[in-house]
C-alpha cells in the first residue's frame, strides 16, 4: 500500500513538473523530484529536507561533493552519482554552447568561466583554446588543485593547444572555498607561463579565477603589462 501511495504521488509531481516546469517548486520538491530518479520506492521528501539542513541551499546540495552527500541518511550512491552528473553535464553544455563565441571581452570571458565553474566544489584547473579571431574552439579540464602546485603539465597544455590548432589560450581555476582575489602565486604563475608558452608560438590571453560569487580576469587587473 505504501509503495502505490508513493507511485501515486511520483506520477503526480512528474505530471505536474512536465505542465509547468519549475514553476512554482519550492527548493525541497525540485529535491524531491530529482532524488525520484536516485532513491526508488521511498518517499524522497524527507530526504530532500535533510539535504537542505545540512548544506544551506539547493545550490549547495548541487555543489556538494558525493562523498559529503552520502553522509546523509538515506542517500544512494545512485543519487549522489546523479547530483554529480547534472553538475557535469551543466559544464559540457556551458562549454559546448559557447564554442565559436569569440572571447573579445573581459565581461564575455568572466561570464563564460562563472557558468563553467557555477556548481564545482574541487579546486580546477581548465584551458580553453581559441582561434586567431578570438573565438572558443574548446575548453578542457586539464589539472586539479591550485596551479601554483604544478597541478598540470605546460607540455600537455602547448600539445593541446596545437592539436586544437590554437595559438591563443585563457588558462583558469577556482578558489572553491575562497575569494577570486589572486594571491602572488597565482600573479607569479601567470607570468611563468604567458613567457613560457610565447616560446612556442602560443599567446596566453588571460588568467581567469573564479571564487567567492565572483570571476575575476587577471589582465584586467594588470598583470600581463609589460609581457605583450
Amino acid at each position: 500500500m505504501a509503495e502505490s501511495i508513493h507511485q501515486g504521488h511520483r506520477k503526480r509531481m512528474r505530471e505536474r513538473f512536465l505542465k509547468t516546469e519549475l514553476n512554482g517548486f519550492h527548493a525541497h520538491e525540485v529535491l524531491e523530484l530529482l532524488l525520484f530518479y536516485g532513491v526508488p520506492r521511498v518517499d524522497t521528501n524527507p530526504l530532500a529536507h535533510a539535504l537542505l539542513e545540512r548544506f544551506g541551499s539547493l545550490h549547495g546540495v548541487l555543489s556538494a561533493p558525493p562523498e559529503q552527500l552520502r553522509q546523509v541518511k538515506g542517500m544512494t550512491d545512485s543519487a549522489a552519482c546523479l547530483i554529480a552528473l547534472m553538475r557535469a553535464v551543466y559544464a559540457y553544455d556551458a562549454a559546448e554552447q559557447s564554442c565559436g563565441v569569440a572571447m573579445e571581452s573581459f565581461s564575455a570571458i568572466c561570464d563564460y568561466f562563472t557558468d563553467i565553474y557555477r556548481f564545482e566544489n574541487r579546486e580546477v584547473v581548465r584551458a580553453a583554446y581559441l582561434d586567431r579571431r578570438l573565438r572558443l574552439i574548446s575548453c578542457e579540464v586539464i589539472g586539479e588543485g591550485d596551479p601554483s602546485a604544478s597541478a598540470f603539465s605546460v607540455r600537455s597544455l602547448i600539445e593541446h593547444a596545437c592539436a586544437a590548432g590554437s595559438n591563443v589560450v585563457i588558462l583558469a581555476h577556482n578558489h572553491p572555498q575562497g575569494s577570486a582575489a589572486p594571491s602572488d602565486t597565482d600573479i607569479a604563475v601567470t607570468r611563468q607561463l604567458a613567457e613560457t608558452l610565447a616560446k612556442s608560438g602560443i599567446s596566453l590571453a588571460d588568467h581567469v579565477i573564479a571564487g567567492g560569487g565572483e570571476t575575476v580576469s587577471l589582465r584586467s587587473l594588470g598583470v600581463f603589462m609589460g609581457l605583450d
